[in-house]
């Protein structure tokens, strides 16, 4: 077979043998893939800038047939290095959870078209710092809504139906529940907050992204998914101390009881 021309973001590049790379690139036509970069650590290398870190680059490979083993890198071009979200903090360890969670959920070898084109949107955007916490937490819900995790928001998990209001996020279950089927000792959880589950299964990214957040929401909707994330999923998340730490994970209890 022949090389073929994939793009890609890399995940993880780390040095192998003398001068080569072992790489773990996000691809748009194959999803994850492991490729063997041979002499991109020599001086003289003309692919050695197509292989770092969060770099988006154009590739030409030696597929391997199995999706576990290692591809050949024949030529590396690079797009855009992002070299921004390393400056900040903040958004580098946005990126670094987004990777964790991609890294360790997705499939080799699966194209995913729709989460490809999101996540190439969330890292120019937070290479930018163009609203970097709201692409960060958005992409977070959409991969989960677009992956085979996805949960049940588009009704009411009880009557079915999606002819009523939706008043209550549901943590124990991970549905929506109507005004109809609320249970007398259930809260009604703010409205904004609910909406932005029942909302997303209506819009692309792009919109989620245009869409007016309240900040305390978007903290609420951290929480949850960080934890579901960690806890139900199973994902090991870098940096999982500091984010618990920080203020992107805390409400005071008088806010936290909207969300209960």
């Amino acid at each position: 077979m022949g090389a073929l021309k994939i793009e890609g973001i890399i995940f993880r590049s780390e040095d192998f043998e003398e001068s080569a790379k072992l790489l773990q690139v996000f691809s748009k036509q194959y999803g994850l893939l492991n490729i063997y970069a041979p002499g991109v650590n020599k001086e003289a290398s003309k692919n050695k800038y197509s292989v770092q870190t969060l770099s988006l680059s154009e590739f030409e490979i030696f597929k391997a047939r199995s999706e576990t083993k290692f591809s050949k890198l024949k030529t590396g071009n690079l797009i855009n290095n992002f070299g921004q979200i390393s400056k900040n903090y903040q958004n580098y360890i946005y990126m670094s959870v987004l990777v964790n969670v991609l890294s360790q959920l997705l499939e080799y070898g699966q194209k995913k078209n729709l989460i490809y084109n999101a996540f190439k949107t969330v890292i120019i955007n937070i290479n930018n710092n163009h609203q970097a916490f709201i692409n960060y937490v958005m992409f977070l819900l959409y991969y989960v809504q677009n992956s085979e995790y996805k949960m049940r928001l588009d009704r009411c998990s009880r009557c079915k139906k999606n002819d009523q209001k939706m008043v209550r996020f549901e943590y124990s279950d991970k549905t929506l529940i109507c005004k109809r089927c609320l249970w007398p000792e259930e809260t009604i959880q703010t409205e904004s907050f609910v909406d932005i589950f029942y909302i997303q299964s209506k819009l692309g990214f792009l919109k989620m992204l245009e869409f007016n957040y309240h900040f305390d929401d978007l903290i609420a909707l951290h929480i949850f998914l960080i934890d579901y994330l960690n806890n139900d999923l199973g994902v090991f998340i870098v940096n999982l101390d500091y984010l618990k730490k920080s203020a992107l994970m805390k409400l005071n209890d008088n806010k936290m009881l909207k969300y209960k």
